[in-house]
């Protein structure tokens, strides 16, 4: 009977931060697809569009460090629900996206709300669900990816259905506010995750730990490839043939095969032998993809995108389980992951200005994509540190 109960309460548990992953991309996702039509509206250059993916990243990588003191004042619940209807509310203001500095603020208030609940999931997936590290971590990104692929590829739909790229993006809402509700019937905010939290320091974080920094510096790195891919290849399809509903339909195929990749990397990795054999081929296989789209985009270009978004974000969902797996306890957990937030968010935040610039200065589309497979190839350095059996505290 016991078994039974704890199994019902890792199912709701599960299902809580499924629906809160949902909304962990779909507010940076969403604004590439119609970054043209923002520019039209605004007549914003390269680089200005670049940072509307740019400042939720920094911003993101900020509070990374202030999760763990958030989290102790106010109790992990509480801060998860109160950075969720943040997230909501960013999401509504952005109907009144073409009043100067609303668009930019929304950005910057959703990537609050994304990073106070993203530096809590590794550390309830420690505590609530320790015996299924790698499943329930393929589940939350997977759900995560889902959203993400789901504002790529419809906000055009929704656009051109209104009318309006403002009310297309706020509509992104709507599931942020279900999951606002959903968590506080499931979770039902309160303070009592204190205890579990209030040891945590900023001091106390693993900045010494060789491990700690193999395992952030690749996330660090895969993530500035992602974010600039995200900010970027939408743009570089409609400029290069594709009409503007086409480019988002395939940046869609190339969020959604993330899904594929973290409904079964994380296990595959949790059972192979030779797993960083497995993270250095999702870096080649992630090079390869954009040399090819940066050469000649008309190739095999769906299944180009696929093989992008699979292998990129399958090598980051692993990593993702190893914040949890490397770690004793929840509180390690949350020192890790607060500091490999923060460096990683920060590090990322550069690619989308960065390739803005490239793209600025040269107008090629094929060096972009270039360097950042060149980026991609760095990964295998870290890789090299993020031994199975590592313990982090």
């Amino acid at each position: 009977m016991t078994s039974g109960r704890t199994q019902r309460r890792s199912g709701v548990v599960l299902l809580a931060l499924v629906l809160v992953a949902v909304n962990l991309r779909a507010a940076l996702t969403s604004v590439p697809s119609v970054v043209l039509d923002i520019q039209r509206s605004t007549g914003w250059g390269d680089v200005a569009l670049g940072l509307l993916t740019t400042l939720p990243v920094v911003t993101m990588g900020l509070f990374a460090l202030a999760v763990p003191t958030i989290a102790a004042r106010i109790g992990r619940s509480r801060a998860v629900w109160a950075a969720l209807a943040l997230l909501t509310l960013a999401l509504v203001a952005r109907l009144a996206g073409t009043v100067p500095g609303v668009l930019h603020l929304s950005v910057i208030a959703a990537g609050v709300g994304i990073a106070l609940v993203s530096g809590l999931v590794p550390g309830l997936v420690r505590e609530q669900l320790p015996s299924t590290i790698g499943s329930a971590t393929g589940a939350w990104t997977a759900a995560m990816f889902l959203g993400a692929g789901a504002a790529a590829a419809l906000t055009v739909p929704l656009a051109n259905l209104t009318g309006s790229w403002e009310e297309a993006l706020a509509v992104w809402a709507i599931p942020a506010a279900i999951a606002v509700i959903a968590w506080g019937i499931i979770e039902r905010p309160r303070a009592q995750a204190h205890e579990a939290l209030a040891r945590v320091r900023l001091s106390a974080l693993p900045w010494r730990n060789r491990a700690a920094w193999s395992l952030t510096a690749y996330m660090a790195i895969n993530s500035l490839v992602y974010y600039a891919a995200i900010a970027w290849v939408a743009a570089s399809l409609d400029e290069r043939g594709y009409s503007e509903e086409a480019a988002g339909w395939l940046f869609g195929l190339l969020t959604v095969s993330q899904v594929a990749a973290a409904l079964t990397l994380p296990a595959w990795g949790q059972r192979v032998r030779h797993r960083r054999l497995l993270i250095a081929a999702t870096a080649v296989v992630t090079a390869i993809s954009l040399v090819s789209l940066g050469v000649d985009p008309t190739f095999m270009t769906a299944l180009v995108m696929f093989a992008i978004g699979a292998s990129n974000s399958g090598g980051f969902t692993i990593s993702l389980s190893m914040l949890s797996e490397f770690t004793s306890d929840a509180e390690a957990s949350a020192r890790l992951t607060a500091m490999a937030f923060t460096v990683t968010y920060l590090v990322a935040a550069l690619g989308p200005v960065a390739a803005g610039a490239v793209i600025q200065l040269s107008d090629s589309w094929t060096l972009v994509f270039c360097l950042l497979a060149v980026v991609a190839l760095a990964q295998l350095i870290p890789i090299t540190g993020m031994r199975r059996g590592t313990v982090i505290d």
